[in-house]
């Protein structure tokens, strides 16, 4: 009878039939109390219950076994599974109640070595120290012993534990060579920093393999893991968001140290995207365009994807706010090699906004002896013209607009930040004085730039780019909120909440009243063969 309830149970728990699996061990372990199998039912269903999310009956079933069982692997897989539980499903109040129940012989200084733990990690080391010493003297011959005594040194030596930093990152795969660099930098942040005196920092580097659920994986692991404060990672938005989402259930705070995606961060309350995202650079591309300099009229041309909706929603959203009128909008789909269906359209939108009786003029011109075509008159009503366009799509988009004879300020996101591109021939010429908004400038006339760039040559032999700097000033916002007495996941979440005009290498860091979105970027300049920035 009582080997069929606890198969029946055991096959029911398979069959993810857990509250139905329950019945039969709570049938076994009631009818048949001095069963040999009774040990087992209070195992299985401890798992059922874990299953169920029902912790705290899973801790107590599992602490029955601890006690009475005397099955020594059956009670080494109870502890161990007790553990986990103890450690990342059970909150810190209720492991102190759970404390005041524990009067078994065997589970009450599992449960009080387990308690100090977390004590601990939630920066109260007063406490486990206490709880720690009064395990010791009521049991000196406990089997944890030893446990205790390494818990208990760690404790009184708390102000010098290392708080760990994980990070996440393609570092192979389609995005290694990204990912790299932004944990170079990473590096050679913590190298700075182990020169200082302070609290040290312990990175856990992981490889999300350019991979989503990879990435899911090691961020699970990260999250249960009490000792690991904050992450660093993914380069993706669209994988930023998926393990932000699953850190915040955890509390953890994750710094995405290259996602620009909107309402990425409104995932989770401690989702932080140290670039701005579309929305601000649209929003700010649009101010700077009208406050500072003058503009009143636009014209956008974007890929039909969602980045270029994005970009130029938010862009002309502020227009109007504004008081600037949007003349034009046009898009583009795939490859832009042939624009002029595009350009023609946002030509006539703007004849038609300054009243030019374009056939009238040629038609004058032609009485006059003159050879004039429709593209030979200038569009003069367009001050400013948007391209939020991709680094491949410059060289097809800027001839086109010099040969449409648009006499408007060029206005770029931030793929247009690629000097590369821009300095050569066939595209400097018709594209000079483009502005464009970047989170990255690497500014030659700062000195604290040009010492990051030199040192960090020196160090790991190599020329730090974007990539670089993004992963140094991640760490380096930890760092700032560490030496400012941060220490828990709650507390590093509040440090980086209040951050304002944090001075980085790859420009100012803000998240302070902006939803822990970086609401700092820069405006660039492509002027006379050099890039520069003009605030």
């Amino acid at each position: 009878m009582t080997i069929s309830l606890l198969l029946t149970g055991k096959t029911l728990y398979h069959l993810g039939r857990y509250t139905e699996a329950n019945h039969y061990f709570v049938k076994l372990i009631d009818k048949f109390p001095m069963s040999e199998y009774v040990d087992d039912a209070y195992y299985a269903k401890a798992t059922s219950n874990y299953r169920l999310n029902q912790f705290l009956a899973s801790v107590k079933d599992l602490f029955w076994v601890i006690n009475e069982s005397p099955n020594r692997k059956l009670v080494d897989r109870s502890s161990e599974l007790a553990s986990f539980v103890m450690s990342s499903e059970i909150t810190l109040k209720e492991l102190r109640n759970l404390l005041k129940f524990a009067r078994w012989q065997k589970s009450a200084p599992f449960l009080t070595f387990h308690l100090a733990k977390k004590e601990l990690t939630y920066g109260s080391p007063d406490k486990a120290v206490s709880l720690l010493k009064e395990m010791k003297e009521k049991d000196s011959s406990s089997t944890y012993l030893p446990h205790i005594d390494k818990l208990l040194l760690e404790a009184e030596n708390y102000d010098n534990r290392p708080i760990r930093v994980g990070v996440i990152l393609p570092l192979t795969g389609y995005y290694a060579e990204e990912g790299l660099g932004i944990l170079g930098g990473i590096k050679y942040a913590q190298m700075q920093e182990q020169s200082h005196a302070g609290i040290p920092i312990q990175l856990v580097v992981r490889d999300s393999k350019s991979n989503m659920i990879q990435a899911i994986k090691e961020i699970k692991k990260m999250a249960k893991d009490d000792y690991v404060r904050v992450i660093i990672g993914e380069l993706e938005s669209s994988v930023t968001a998926g393990i932000g989402a699953l850190a915040s259930v955890d509390n953890l705070p994750i710094i995405g140290p290259a996602a620009t995606e909107n309402e990425m961060a409104s995932i989770g309350q401690s989702v932080f995207q140290l670039n701005s995202d579309l929305e601000r650079k649209g929003q700010t591309l649009a101010h700077y365009a009208i406050e500072t300099l003058g503009l009143q009229t636009f014209a956008t041309l974007a890929p039909a994807d969602d980045y270029g909706q994005q970009m130029v929603a938010s862009f002309t959203a502020k227009v109007d706010e504004l008081g600037g009128r949007i003349i034009a909008q046009s898009w583009y789909y795939g490859s832009p090699q042939d624009l002029s269906r595009q350009f023609k359209s946002i030509r006539e939108n703007a004849f038609h906004f300054d009243s030019t009786d374009v056939e009238q003029i040629i038609e004058d011109a032609q009485l006059a002896g003159e050879d004039l075509e429709e593209r030979d008159l200038p569009v003069e009503s367009i001050n400013g013209i948007f391209f939020p366009v991709y680094t491949d799509d410059i060289k097809y988009v800027a001839p086109q607009f010099a040969l449409h004879n648009i006499r408007a300020q060029v206005l770029g996101g931030e793929y247009w930040d690629n000097f590369d591109v821009l300095k050569k021939t066939q595209i400097k010429r018709y594209i000079n004085e483009a502005i464009f908004v970047s989170d990255y400038f690497a500014d030659e006339d700062s000195k604290k730039f040009r010492n990051f760039r030199n040192d960090f040559r020196l160090k790991l032999h190599k020329t730090p780019e974007r990539w670089e700097a993004f992963g140094y000033d991640a760490f380096g916002i930890i760092r700032s909120a560490i030496n400012n007495g941060a220490n828990t996941r709650q507390e590093i979440t509040e440090k980086l909440n209040s951050l304002s005009n944090y001075e980085g290498i790859k420009g100012k860091i803000s998240f302070k009243g902006n939803n822990r979105v970086n609401q700092e970027v820069n405006f660039l300049q492509f002027l006379d063969g050099k890039i520069i920035k003009l605030q």
